[in-house]
């Protein structure tokens, strides 16, 4: 096999999910371009008289046109991951590995994709919807690409769930995160109705999805850094008592060895497989031990 292309499966195998994203994401912008170039040298004969870019536009451009997008559906996720110009792909993958590694590291690598899809999707049905409400979108010529959607989902979950996380703006000037997620939210919000071309509903919707979805964890009291818990405090606890008598020195000191050996295995296997991995049982003895924290 090609070291090339070999290098390409092993990083795409054995990375984290945010690399694969941005790969998929490079993938098609790839394809894009590649139909595209196909259809200015003529070879794809039987698209003459269509309007240049038809194929790519087809497959991986949601319409926002009345519900014209009922007739291309595959396009709700397909669009989540095109980009027709080098810039807008770049500046969306910078602000995916930046956004999506630091999610992953907290949530894991599960939870990002689903959040990567749903919130895209979310925020590509608050743009259609926002086509068929508002007079002045309404009737106009529209499509939406790109992952800015997903993306704005990420970072919103990442700041709401982590506001203190410190970042460098332009690897100088140190900003709290939630400050830079107001910057962008309250950006897109003063840009709406502008004939700027840029889908500010949809990033509006995976904004809104992301922070919909940290709220549904914050009833559970996790060992996780942005619930500001430590489950592997050393602080001691009382001896508890057992048929009505209190235990031993040596049977509370081998209670409390297996009751952290058990929450050792637990957080280890949230920092690998994420908080979606673990079972029932597993994830009652986690919240019990954080109210006895």
């Amino acid at each position: 096999m090609n070291p090339f292309i070999a290098q390409i499966k092993q990083q795409f195998s054995s990375g984290t999910m945010t690399i694969r994203l941005v790969m998929v994401n490079v993938g098609v912008f790839a394809a894009i371009q590649l139909l595209n170039a196909l259809e200015r040298l003529q070879i794809l004969s039987f698209l003459e008289g269509l309007p240049q870019g038809f194929v790519s536009q087809y497959f991986f451009a949601l319409p926002v046109f009345r519900l014209s997008f009922l007739l291309q559906p595959w396009t709700l996720v397909s669009s989540l991951f095109a980009h027709f110009g080098f810039l807008h792909l770049l500046g969306n993958l910078l602000f995916l590995y930046f956004a999506g590694q630091t999610y992953e590291r907290f949530f894991g690598a599960k939870r990002l994709l689903h959040l990567y899809l749903l919130g895209g999707i979310a925020g590509n049905l608050t743009e259609i919807l926002a086509h068929q409400l508002f007079p002045a979108l309404q009737g106009t010529s529209f499509s939406v690409v790109g992952a800015s959607g997903a993306i704005m989902a990420i970072f919103m979950a990442l700041a709401f769930s982590q506001p203190q996380l410190q970042v460098q703006l332009f690897g100088i000037f140190p900003l709290r995160i939630y400050m830079l997620a107001l910057f962008f939210f309250l950006k897109d919000l003063s840009s709406l109705g502008t004939a700027d071309q840029i889908a500010h509903f949809a990033h509006i919707g995976g904004a809104l999805f992301g922070i919909w979805s940290i709220q549904q964890f914050w009833h559970i009291r996790l060992s996780r850094p942005w619930l500001g818990i430590n489950l592997r405090s050393n602080k001691s606890h009382l001896k508890v008592k057992k048929g009505g008598r209190p235990l031993t020195d040596e049977q509370f000191r081998a209670q409390k060895q297996a009751r952290q050996a058990r929450l050792d295995t637990i957080l280890d296997k949230i920092s690998k497989k994420g908080y979606d991995a673990l079972s029932k049982a597993e994830k009652d003895f986690l919240f019990q031990q954080s109210k006895d924290v």
